[in-house]
Parts: C-alpha cells; sequence; structure tokens
C-alpha cells in the first residue's frame, strides 16, 4: 500500500481509541509514526529514502523480519519497558501498517522467517486502494467533526 492510505488508516484506528487513553497527543503521535516504521527496510518507501540506512537495508530485505509479528511484538515490548507512554500507539500504527500490506497483492509474511505468505487482492497504487484511502479519508474527516463537537459540547 501507498503512504498516503497506511496514513489514513491509521488516523482511523487511532482517532476510534482516543476517548480512552491517557494522553491523546502523544498516542495519536506515536500511531501516526509508527505507521511508516515498517517501510525503513526499502529505499522505495518515503521514510526509507529519507531516513533509512544502508545498515538496515543491507541486514533485511522489504517485506520481511520488520514486517512480521515477531518484529512488532519484540519492539512493542521494549517500548513497553522503555517508554510505555508511546507503546500502545505504536502496536496501533504498526499493527495497521500490516494489516493494510496483507492487503495488497504482494502479501505478508507475518510470521517470517517462516514460509507462510498471506496475500491480499489489492494492488498498491490501484483503484482498489484508491477506494480504500477515500473512504478512510472520509471516516477520518467524520470522526474529526465527531470527536471536536462531542468535545465542544461536554468540556
Amino acid at each position: 500500500m501507498l503512504s498516503k492510505t497506511h496514513l489514513v488508516m491509521s488516523l482511523f484506528a487511532g482517532l476510534l481509541l482516543i476517548s480512552s487513553v491517557r494522553n491523546p497527543i502523544v498516542f495519536l503521535l506515536s500511531v501516526l509514526g509508527a505507521t511508516f516504521l515498517p517501510d525503513l527496510d526499502s529505499y522505495n518507501s518515503k521514510i526509507g529514502r529519507r531516513f533509512s540506512s544502508r545498515v538496515i537495508t543491507a541486514f533485511t530485505r522489504h517485506r520481511g523480519i520488520m514486517h512480521s509479528l515477531i518484529f512488532l511484538f519484540a519492539a512493542y515490548f521494549v517500548l513497553y519497558l522503555y517508554v510505555p507512554s508511546v507503546s500502545l500507539g505504536f502496536l496501533v500504527g504498526y499493527s495497521v501498517h500490516l494489516f493494510g500490506d496483507l492487503l495488497t497483492r504482494k502479501g505478508l509474511r507475518l510470521f517470517y522467517p517462516f514460509g507462510l505468505r498471506i496475500r491480499g487482492f489489492v494492488k498498491t497504487g490501484g483503484r482498489i486502494e484508491s477506494f480504500i484511502f477515500l473512504s478512510f479519508e472520509v471516516m477520518d474527516l467524520l470522526l474529526i467533526v465527531k470527536i471536536t463537537f462531542f468535545h465542544l459540547l461536554f468540556y
């Protein structure tokens, strides 16, 4: 999936959960930041071009270990121990990214390094992804309006 689609999907998940967290700003920022992290292993991604080093890409391949549940839970555990304020947001954003990539034709090996690849039907950048992007964009907008309206009425 394209980074913009990952972003609107993660924003939706973050907005759904925002009322149940102690610090909504930190939570939402960690959700949105974490949604880009799995693609650090790719020179073709926006974050990979900007922030990834030769070290990361030398030891990983795109949709390898960084797109696995093993990496997700290991990173979550470390964050939970050392930076608990961002751990839940990280878990949400990273998970939504993996879910989005599961929907694509290329799919993922969620249980990397084991060979089982789960594939979807969405062509990256295709019409279905454009529809998904637009749908989540509209739902994000509606949730933002609802949250803002609720906040103005009751606070």
